[in-house]
């Protein structure tokens, strides 16, 4: 498994907080960042059966599925 990405990690951070704030100011719904995580998880599928991904779509799908899990247990 290739290391991973710095600038790419960094970036996923700062997506994530992003949506946290958004909630947390209710600016968007949890469940509206619950749908815009699941979308993100449907692409990385769709990527990873065209072949045309940056990293196994396992490990992909399980950084979203984390982000995911973090939205769902919010109150």
């Amino acid at each position: 498994m290739p290391a991973p990405d710095p600038h790419g990690q960094v970036a996923l951070m700062l997506c994530e907080t992003l949506l946290h704030v958004l909630v947390e100011q209710r600016v968007i719904t949890r469940d509206t960042a619950i749908e815009a995580i699941a979308g993100v998880a449907e692409l990385t599928r769709e990527m990873a059966q065209s072949g045309n991904r940056p990293m196994p779509a396992s490990t992909s799908v399980a950084l979203i599925e984390r982000i995911r899990e973090s939205f769902a247990a919010k109150d």
